[in-house]
């Protein structure tokens, strides 16, 4: 094992966390942790661009050798499993039940699982169903919830698949969600003012991006400024991509407003 291999085994795992989603401390001490586990101390700096890794080896004060490595972000998601098997892998590294090889081999041997795309669209429709019930709705507003959600689901997963821009996908999604919910309780189920509007409400709420808004206030809680402040303004942004696709729906729906 050389310094170059274990920093960039470190990178590696830190690039893979947070494509995962992690909060930028759990990176950065999950990480420095695995060099540790290898006597070899580390510093490792997480920015919005990229990821860097500096070892330095200081043997009684007479030679000190530096290796430094750089892995450039590319735009994650949301894995708690691969984030969960990540943590624990560097767990028992530092324990040191895995040798350098093992973890190297045991980390390149993880790999993201899609989940089912029926199973998903079906649970964000029992999921919006649900919030319509708590939120006073009767039994044709969930219904109509539960198919606004299915459909605006299906759409965002359809629009996932061929990698388009975030905030494309949000609008999209904030306008297919209301205009599907409208026109579902409108000439299905013929709601009242306050069930629609219960069920159109309800129909966008998988689309808030409450995770990158928690890690953001996170990241700025604890001092990472920076990290913290791009995910907070890409949740901003994706929020009011979501709100254009509303207001373009609205533009087009014989409807003044909520």
């Amino acid at each position: 094992m050389t310094d170059r291999e274990l920093a960039e085994l470190i990178a590696y795992t830190a690039d893979r966390m947070y494509r995962c989603g992690a909060e930028t401390r759990l990176i950065i001490q999950t990480s420095e942790r695995v060099a540790r586990a290898y006597d070899r101390p580390a510093t490792v700096v997480v920015t919005p661009e990229m990821i860097g890794v500096k070892l330095r080896t200081d043997e009684e004060n007479e030679t000190v050798t530096e290796c430094s490595t750089f892995t450039r972000i590319d735009r994650g998601g949301l894995n708690m499993h691969n984030l969960v098997t990540y943590t624990r892998l560097c767990q028992e590294a530092e324990k040191g039940n895995l040798s350098f090889e093992e973890l190297k081999q045991k980390l390149s041997e993880i790999r993201s699982y899609p989940y089912n795309p029926f199973l998903m669209t079906f649970l964000i429709g029992i999921a919006t169903a649900c919030f319509s019930f708590i939120n006073g709705g009767d039994l044709n507003t969930g219904i109509t919830a539960m198919l606004a959600g299915s459909i605006t689901m299906a759409v965002k997963l359809l629009l996932q698949k061929y990698h388009l821009f975030d905030m494309f996908i949000f609008t999209v999604c904030g306008f297919t969600g209301t205009v599907s919910s409208y026109l579902i309780g409108t000439h299905l189920f013929e709601l009242t003012r306050y069930n629609l509007a219960v069920a159109m409400v309800v129909s966008l709420l998988l689309l808030v991006p409450g995770f990158p808004f928690i890690n953001g206030i996170l990241d700025l809680f604890k001092g990472y400024i920076s990290m913290g402040t791009v995910r907070l303004i890409h949740t901003i942004i994706l929020v009011a991509s979501v709100c254009l696709g509303i207001i373009l729906a609205f533009s087009i729906l014989p409807i003044n407003g909520w």
